[in-house]
């Protein structure tokens, strides 16, 4: 459970007193990792929630600069029903008004002109704040209270006339995401039971994220098998609130970090009738060294599949759902269970005595933003949408796409009658032919490079930094350079091309690592359940009348669709995360950078340079991960105007028109 107040923590930072780990105004990550896991964890949920809310325009809130060695300034965040007054805010701000204050270590992105509160701010990342949310209050101290020289330094600045604080405000700590939610919740036209549940869903990710902090995963080198980097993630998700959740729905148990190893699960069988299944691919050819590697691990044969019946493997915490839902169907016992390893996204898993396939099976919980089962739309997709891939405007030199090889979904009930897709989708297996990692290269999941707090790395020092011996400026702005060429030449012209939208983001691109000069040398992607495609264009392009199921999601009714897509996973959640924890981003070198590499691969005459490129793209459509929350969705997306991270340039042009 979520702590009260995180503010009696024992460390100095969760007491409220932010650690003067700051220098001119450049803030390291050392500062988090001064938090116990307790604080940490709460910090981490926290961040995310108010960055979101902040920068999905939730909420409105300011740039205030401070006189402190400690912090540039603070964002002041302000109350629910600020929303519907002018614009431009002419009155006075009191308490009531002010929903947290948050100090950051340097100007996040703003928008517009300065007001006499503050500057508007239009993006607010976790990564641009200190680990002390503020909140108001009036009347005295009741010992929680913080007295650093910091929280003095924000009172003396939030004076009259603009502000009316009143003489006896004082600021206390609050790190619990819990109390955040329900303060900003109890003013949102939701349900009381959306609220209640998304409250889980944030307790659940506080939960699972404080047992990572509270024992790591030791540190993989360039000699580490791809598996070692996949399980090494402490955090994952750069900023969605729920990034961590682990939440289960009946008629599944709750887990929790003392009883589940999602690292280690296990992989079961049942048997299916053959009537009720649609294949893609050679699905029983694919399954075969799986159900073999059962029958000897467990020492006798398993029954047989035949001209009725075929096995079907799937994940041992979807037990449980598979015989409420299928009762008919037979699960076959324990004995007959393969120990298998889990990678990022936990329903896929590996088994390392077949090392060419990885098996995506359907699980219901909630990681994140979705239920992690496998739709019939995903399932028809990956082994058919594969053939297609060798047409692609993409160079297989840079880029390699894992193909999906089969695939198999029950999409009828016993008597033959079509189910109900939101039932199919819990008994689903998709098989994906791993890339064979070539001799001298090391294979890593580039979300692992951008994690920090792994045992035996220096403190506050991101993996990518640690690993690849990048001590200066001068290997930091190399490495980049060279990264950010080949992923934009990997993913960038399939877009502008084919109309096809990579889902780009760190956790389903694999970095290819040069092990003897530790530099980049390619990209693999993965997971084609997360495209979005222009038809027409694809078409076109290709020669192949592609057809989708109906209502598929991946479909975008133009390329300016697609693009949102490819510019949220590639730019706003990979290249951004990247940009700050290699120390380039707010001095504008990482931008300048993505900026020229992309001027290389898109002309200026192009549909694609106007909506990122061009003067006037200032915005671009933001995915916006807590709207979508607040309206119950996960396949459809919700977009809000985010400004365009591929303009940013340095810390005299932060401001967007």
């Amino acid at each position: 459970m979520a702590p009260k107040s995180t503010a009696t923590g024992s460390s100095s930072a969760a007491k409220g007193k932010v650690p003067d780990v700051t220098r001119h105004g450049v803030a390291t990550l050392d500062t988090v990792s001064t938090l116990d896991p307790h604080a940490r964890a709460g910090f981490a949920v926290t961040s995310r929630l108010l960055a979101s809310i902040v920068t999905e325009s939730l909420l409105r809130a300011y740039y205030v600069p401070l006189k402190s060695p400690v912090a540039s300034g603070v964002c002041v965040i302000l109350s629910t029903h600020v929303i519907g007054e002018p614009v431009v805010l002419e009155r006075s701000l009191r308490p009531a008004d002010v929903f947290a204050i948050v100090p950051l270590h340097h100007e996040p992105v703003l928008k517009g002109k300065a007001s006499i509160h503050g500057s508007p701010i239009w993006l607010l990342d976790p990564l641009d704040m200190l680990p002390a949310i503020y909140q108001l209050n009036e009347g005295h101290s009741r010992g929680q209270d913080d007295e650093s020289e910091l929280s003095a330094a924000i009172l003396s600045q939030l004076v009259p006339p603009p502000w009316e604080l009143g003489s006896v405000t004082y600021l206390s700590t609050v790190l619990d995401p819990l109390h955040w939610w329900g303060k900003f919740a109890q003013d949102v036209m939701i349900t009381d039971d959306l609220r209640a549940s998304l409250a889980d869903e944030l307790e659940s990710s506080y939960t699972w994220q404080r047992a990572a902090y509270e024992s790591p995963p030791p540190c993989p080198t360039l000699d580490s098998l791809p598996i070692e980097w996949e399980q090494c993630l402490l955090e994952g998700h750069p900023t969605h609130p729920m990034h961590r959740a682990r939440r289960t729905l009946p008629p599944l148990p709750a887990v929790t970090p003392a009883d589940r190893d999602w690292h280690h699960p296990r992989i079961r069988f049942a048997l299916v009738p053959r009537k009720r299944l649609e294949f893609q691919g050679a699905f029983e050819r694919e399954v075969e060294p799986l159900t073999r590697l059962a029958a000897q691990r467990a020492g006798k044969s398993l029954p047989d599949g035949d001209d009725e019946r075929i096995v079907m493997p799937l994940y041992d915490l979807q037990v449980t759902n598979v015989r409420e839902k299928f009762p008919d169907i037979e699960v076959l016992g324990e004995e007959f269970s393969i120990q298998a390893l889990g990678q990022v996204s936990i329903r896929t898993v590996v088994v390392p005595e077949i090392p060419r396939t990885a098996y995506k099976l359907a699980v219901g919980i909630k990681v994140s933003s979705a239920l992690r089962t496998i739709s019939h739309f995903t399932a028809n997709l990956g082994p058919r949408f594969s053939q297609l891939v060798p047409k692609l405007a993409i160079d297989p030199r840079i880029l390699h796409i894992e193909r999906e090889t089969a695939s198999a979904i029950v999409v009828r009930d016993a008597e033959g009658e079509l189910l109900d897709p939101d039932v199919s989708k819990h008994f689903t297996a998709v098989f994906r032919e791993q890339y064979s990692v070539q001799e001298g290269e090391a294979v890593v999941v580039c979300a692992a490079l951008l994690e920090w707090g792994h045992p035996g790395v220096p403190t506050g020092i991101p993996l990518v930094q640690h690993i690849l011996g990048l001590d200066t400026e001068r290997k930091r702005i190399a490495f980049f350079d060279e990264y950010t060429r080949l992923l934009v030449a990997a993913v960038v012209p399939a877009l502008l091309h084919n109309g096809l939208a990579f889902e780009a983001h760190a956790q389903n691109t694999l970095l290819r690592i040069s092990r003897a000069t530790r530099t980049p040398i390619g990209f693999v992607m993965r997971d084609l359940g997360g495209l979005r495609v222009h038809a027409p264009t694809l078409c076109a392009s290709t020669g192949v009348p592609f057809a989708f199921l109906p209502d598929h999601c991946v479909v975008t009714a133009s390329r300016e669709e697609a693009a949102k897509k490819l510019y949220h996973t590639l730019v706003h959640n990979h290249l951004q995360r990247l940009v700050r924890v290699l120390g380039l981003h707010y001095s504008g070198t990482g931008w300048k950078i993505v900026r020229r590499h992309l001027e290389e691969v898109i002309p200026q005459e192009s549909w694609l340079w106007k909506v990122w490129m061009a003067e006037d793209a200032e915005s671009v459509s933001g995915k916006c991960l807590v709207r979508m929350k607040l309206h119950g969705v996960y396949r459809d997306s919700v977009y809000e105007p985010f400004p365009n991270l591929i303009k940013y340039q340095d810390t005299q042009r932060l401001v967007y028109p």
